[in-house]
Formats: structure tokens, sequence, C-alpha cells
């Protein structure tokens, strides 16, 4: 019997109470090292050319990996360059010499700059040394190393949100589907994991005064707040509203029409942390697998139910990652660490290596998740 909450609770409780208390000191500091950071910032950015020609599109991409650049963040670079755009590499840590070369070989633009500012500082400066050189690109993508990107081989993400009739575009728009709270403030916002802008929204003076005004923040919580979700509310205000390739609303439209085998390979795919939600879907797993036809189709309202509670709790990509990779192509897989995450990569882990399995994963990422996965213990 459980003595008290989870560790991987308790952690995460600290972490944002750290955050919090952390908040009020850097009230005091961080105005400093915003001033210090762009007063020097010439010095500060290492820039080293690549070797992959320049182009009227360009692709910022932020990588933060300080123990050794990942294959996968190559095959991004790749995948950038095969789709028209120039990759900058903005790396928030300083490059050993052979992965600085390494990336030169794929990459228009190298850049290295202290970690100060998480993704959105990395952007920030991204943007500032486009228009430092006098770069005017007509279509731009901010995206980060937080995602496997492409995570299906025959990808086609970028053509898909280009042909979109939007000026400013993501892949995913976040705080959609029913119950989603729409109190100012709140309203649904595109993840900043991948962006897309068009030459209007990249010549409006809202998108240019937001970076000019950013405040570069260390802090992860005010970083979201400042950065991912004022960024699509400016753009929004100023006549861009963001347009997305995927949000909740199409799942749950999904899951209105799902047939009874369809919502079978839901709750086989459900991810879950909650025990009582575990034993739910277990149960009523069991129940179905045991009906008879009328008797499954007798209990397609209370599956749905379970799927549409199972899922709210966290985002569906660490729900029901399967299923959104095989039936909606989406084409990322998060890398965070966090207690959900880690036991969708479990199960994708584990569907990966099912001889009975159709899903085209790039092969770099398919390495580095079962590495990643070996190296974690199994979480039950």
């Amino acid at each position: 019997m459980s003595l008290g909450p989870p560790l991987w609770k308790v952690r995460r409780e600290l972490g944002r109470l750290s955050q919090q208390l952390r908040a009020v000191l850097e009230f005091f500091y961080e105005p400093f090292l915003r001033w210090q950071h762009d007063r020097e910032r010439t010095e500060r950015l290492k820039v080293t050319p690549g070797a992959s020609a320049p182009a009227r599109k360009v692709a910022v991409y932020l990588v933060f990996q300080p123990r050794g650049l990942a294959e996968s963040s190559l095959l991004t670079c790749r995948h950038l360059a095969a789709s028209g755009y120039a990759p900058m590499v903005v790396s928030n840590a300083t490059l050993s010499e052979a992965d600085r070369h390494r990336l030169q070989a794929v990459s228009w633009k190298v850049v290295e700059r202290p970690n100060f500012g998480y993704d959105f500082g990395g952007y920030r400066d991204g943007i500032w040394l486009l228009d430092h050189w006098g770069e005017k690109p007509e279509s731009l993508i901010l995206l980060n190393d937080s995602i496997w990107f492409p995570a299906l081989e025959g990808d086609q993400t970028v053509a898909r949100m280009e042909s979109m009739a939007a000026d400013f575009r993501g892949i995913l728009k976040l705080g959609t589907g029913e119950g989603a709270v729409l109190r100012r403030g709140r309203e649904p916002f595109l993840g900043s994991f991948f962006l897309m802008f068009g030459a209007k929204a990249l010549r409006s003076e809202a998108f240019s005064l937001f970076w000019r005004q950013y405040l570069n923040t260390s802090n992860k919580y005010k970083t979201i707040r400042r950065g991912e979700r004022r960024l699509s509310y400016v753009m929004r205000d100023a006549g861009f509203e963001g347009a997305s390739l995927f949000d909740r609303t199409r799942f749950d439209e999904y899951l209105k029409t799902a047939e009874p085998a369809t919502l079978r390979r839901i709750l086989e795919d459900l991810v879950s942390i909650d025990p009582g939600m575990e034993r739910s879907i277990a149960d009523i797993t069991n129940r179905f697998d045991a009906a008879q036809q009328d008797g499954q189709a007798a209990m397609v309202v209370q599956i749905r139910s379970i799927i549409q509670a199972a899922t709210v709790k966290s985002n569906l990509f660490s729900s029901i990652p399967i299923i959104l990779l095989r039936d909606f192509s989406i084409p990322f897989i998060k890398k965070s660490r966090d207690h959900w995450n880690i036991k969708a990569l479990q199960r994708i882990s584990k569907t990966m290596q099912s001889v009975d399995e159709v899903i085209a994963i790039a092969p770099s990422a398919k390495r580095e998740i079962l590495d990643l996965v070996d190296q974690i213990p199994r979480i039950n």
C-alpha cells in the first residue's frame, strides 16, 4: 500500500516550486543579464559557415545537446535542406569540434550562443542575425530539438504546411477540443517546437515588434507564457490566425465516429499514469474482448467516455502515441523525460519491435528511442 504520492509526482511539484521561487529572484537580476547579452551579442554569438547553399527560405533550428550531438539532428537538417530551407542551427551549448564539423556539412550556418533564454532566446538571436545580415527570407521555420522530426519516413510536413492558406502555421494547436478553457490568456495557441511564417507575417510590424520587445528568461514557465503563448496571441491580434496540421478537435471528431474495432485499438494504445484509470482501461478492455458483437456495440459509449477521460489529463502525444503516428501520420515524437512521456516512449519502443508493426519511423529516431528506453528503469 502506498504511503504517499509517487516519487515522480513529488519531483514534479518540487520542480514547479523551484521555478516559482527563482522567478522572484529573476525579477531583480534578469534585466541585467538581458542588457548584457544584447550589448555583447555580436561577440557572444559564434557563427560558423556551413556547406549548404543560402536559400530564400530559412529554418532556425534550436538545439541544446551539451553531451554530444544526436544523429537525428543531422537528419533534421538534411530534411530541411531537401525541403528547400537553408538550415541555421542555433546551439545553446558549446559544440565539440567534431560536432561542429558534422553540422557544417548539413547546414547553412552554425551558431553557438550562451544557454540563456531556452528556445525563444535562441530563436530571437537567430532572427536578429538574419536581420543583421540583411537576409529577408520568403518563409521562415522555427523549430527545436525537443522532438524527433521527421519521425516518419517519407515525411511531407513542410510541403503540407506551405500549402495552407494561412501565413502563420504550426504542426500543432494546443488548448483545443471539448472542455478547452477559452478565457483571455488561455486561448488555443500554436506549439513553438515547429512554426512556419510566410512573407506577409515576416514583414509585419507585429512579428518584428514581438522579437524586439521579447524579454529573454531562463525560467521555463515564463518562457512558455511570454514566448509560446504570447507569440500566437500577438500574431492573431495582428490578423494572422494560426493554422495547424493537427489539434485536439480532430481526435475528438475521430473518436465520435470510431467503430468498435477502432475503439479497441485506441484502448490498447492508451497510456496513463493514474492507477485508477489504468484499472478502468484494463477492466473495459477485458469485458469488451469477452463480449459478443452485440455486447461490444453496447459498450461503445462507455469506451469513448473512458478514452476521453484518459486523454484529457495529459497531451494526446503521451496518451495515444501509436494511434497518432499510425492513423494521423503525426510527424514528430516528443523527447520529454517526464513520467507520462517515458511511458509513451516505452509503448512506442515495444510497438517498433513488434513483427506486425508497420509504422515507418525514421531509422535515427528509432535507434535513439530504443537507446533512451533502455537507459531508463521500467516505469510500472
